[in-house]
């Protein structure tokens, strides 16, 4: 019998899609070993009530909703898991591939003695994880990693399409869970908090991702950017570069130093390909590279190649969606 916890995410009281993709990842395999049991834990408040239609199978999600848990405190979320651990004697610990996972996830490890795998998940003759694979070297190979401790914490990378259609029973129960014995680190308080502009999407959670690099040139240059994100719908990334130079915010920034994405469909503007961010964007579905450079080594790896410079064809390509969307 194995018992496993999904930690799922909140942002301002609303859970992440990334936390609701990996809890029906995790009990698509978890129906193929009998016995096997998923338990959630949500950290601060948030609206669960859409969760008996978003969460598939069945199971327990622990909620410890108290207001001071809204942001995120990383001794007061340790406490919490381990307790609940404690209780549960859980096997595997998931977590989605965030900021947040990147800090508690290793102290958890470290906490439990248990092994830390990161990447994609590789699974046994059965169906069931036996390991994890992620890219090495910049991106330039790839490793696989195997468990050595009896528990195992899992920080996976988003997976494109992993909602998933699952045909069991959907039965999960939300309890409240009230640390009796721990409650807040007073010794931690909120600094600054920073959040997401009003009206943009996570580039972890989003289907299309618009991203620029240094063929942009500038700050403004990004308002092309933003202007054909919110034409389809989709959310604005960027290289390393662009970040550095201040052009746009580190919560947009895709690749090994920054978040891995797994959007439908992912434009690269101004992006020569360095292997770092490639590393971030190997789950992309579509991929159309915008570049002046015909050699650029983005063009290896793009389902379509523009060669040009993006202040010239980014105008014309959002001119003629405008077009195609009025006909609609």
């Amino acid at each position: 019998m194995s018992k496993i916890l999904v930690f799922l995410e909140q942002r301002e009281g609303v859970l992440k899609q990334t936390s609701v993709d990996l809890w029906n990842r995790v009990q698509a395999f978890a129906a193929l070993s009998s016995g096997s049991t998923v338990t959630g834990l949500i950290v601060g408040p948030a609206d669960t009530r859409q969760i008996g239609t978003l969460f598939a199978g069945t199971g327990v999600v622990y909620h410890a909703s108290e207001e001071p848990f809204r942001s995120y405190n990383q001794k007061s979320s340790l406490r919490l898991v381990l307790e609940l651990t404690g209780m549960e004697n859980f096997s595997a610990i998931y977590f989605a591939d965030s900021a947040l996972s990147r800090d508690l996830a290793p102290r958890l490890s470290v906490s439990l003695h248990a092994s830390l795998l990161s990447g994609d998940l590789l699974f046994d003759q059965k169906g069931f994880p036996d390991g994890s694979v992620r890219p090495v070297y910049s991106g330039v190979a790839m490793a696989s990693f195997a468990p050595q401790q009896r528990i195992s914490i899992f920080k996976l990378s988003p997976s494109r399409g992993s909602t998933l259609r699952f045909s069991g029973e959907n039965r999960v129960q939300v309890m409240p869970m009230k640390s009796l014995q721990h409650g807040i680190d007073p010794l931690i308080s909120e600094v600054r908090r920073i959040i997401l502009r009003e009206n943009t999407l996570d580039i972890a959670e989003a289907r299309i991702i618009v991203s620029g690099g240094r063929g942009i040139g500038s700050r403004e240059g990004f308002k092309l950017l933003e202007e054909l994100a919110a034409l389809l719908g989709g959310a604005v990334g960027a290289s390393r570069f662009a970040v550095d130079e201040g052009w746009r915010p580190h919560a947009e920034q895709i690749g090994q130093t920054g978040k891995v994405v797994a959007p439908e469909l992912y434009f690269a503007c101004g992006l020569s390909g360095a292997a770092q961010h490639l590393a971030g964007i190997g789950s992309a579905g579509t991929v159309v590279a915008i570049n002046s450079d015909p050699d650029a080594p983005i063009f290896q790896v793009a389902d379509y190649a523009l060669v040009g410079d993006v202040h010239l064809v980014l105008p014309k390509l959002i001119e003629a969606i405008k077009e195609f969307l009025k006909k609609k």
